[in-house]
């Protein structure tokens, strides 16, 4: 069903492009001042980002099993977190397309890297089910950013939108085989699953710095961009 209603929306969107073309592509209005990074920088975003994606695919993976052995809780709990978690990432994301007009990318990144820090920080400390859901605020905003502005970055830096969104989807992908060892790693230590919390909050935290020497290199090498007034391609040509 979800397949058959994205067909359908994309077939409307191709449809309405037809009847409404439009001469100049405008570029959105966003709190960044460049565009482009250094080479060295996107290495860091993409590492960056491997972590992150590895991290939620982690904690995703061994939620059942950490509500059920460590809590003492009924399979239940784990889908009612993942979804209170997965619900509150719409107003999470609705918030995130507005501020994206305010704040730069990597602000909101950082926000999202300290989020999701906090949330693996304290999901290695509960033991009550009040205590699970609570956390789960901080979880939707660490991933709605990763997923919502994650994109938003890739496509800034880089000028190819279909390489852009590709690097994007891979990060995920890549992340997803890193879960493994994580799981492997963190779950054989003392703390058993709680270890693969302490494990994903120690690779955020790698991946803060990562972002943060990523904005830096970004700065130093700042291109200016088009207004959003102003048709790319730099003529003063009006737009009917």
């Amino acid at each position: 069903m979800v397949a058959v209603f994205n067909v359908a929306t994309a077939l409307l969107t191709i449809a309405r492009e037809r009847r409404h073309p439009v001469a100049h592509a405008v570029r959105a209005s966003s709190a960044d001042e460049y565009s482009q990074v250094p080479r060295p920088a996107l290495v860091a975003i993409v590492t960056g980002f491997i972590a992150l994606q590895a991290t939620n695919s982690a904690v995703v993976a061994i939620m059942s099993l950490f509500v059920t052995e460590r809590l003492g809780l009924p399979l239940l709990w784990s889908g009612i977190a993942l979804g209170v978690s997965a619900l509150l990432e719409i107003p999470a994301l609705l918030v995130i397309g507005r501020l994206i007009r305010r704040v730069s990318s990597y602000a909101l990144i950082a926000s999202g890297c300290i989020a999701g820090l906090l949330y693996y920080a304290a999901m290695a400390l509960i033991s009550s089910p009040v205590a699970l859901l609570a956390l789960q605020p901080l979880n939707a905003w660490f991933y709605g950013v990763v997923a919502g502005i994650g994109l938003i970055l890739f496509q800034q830096i880089i000028r190819r939108p279909g390489v852009a969104s590709g690097l994007f989807s891979n990060t995920r992908r890549v992340g997803a085989i890193i879960s493994g060892p994580i799981i492997g790693l963190g779950s054989a230590t003392a703390l058993g699953y709680q270890g693969v919390f302490v494990a994903c909050a120690v690779l955020t935290a790698v991946a803060l710095v990562f972002v943060e020497f990523a904005r830096r290199n970004a700065r130093n090498a700042a291109i200016p961009t088009p207004s959003i007034h102003e048709p790319l391609g730099g003529t003063d040509k009006t737009t009917r």
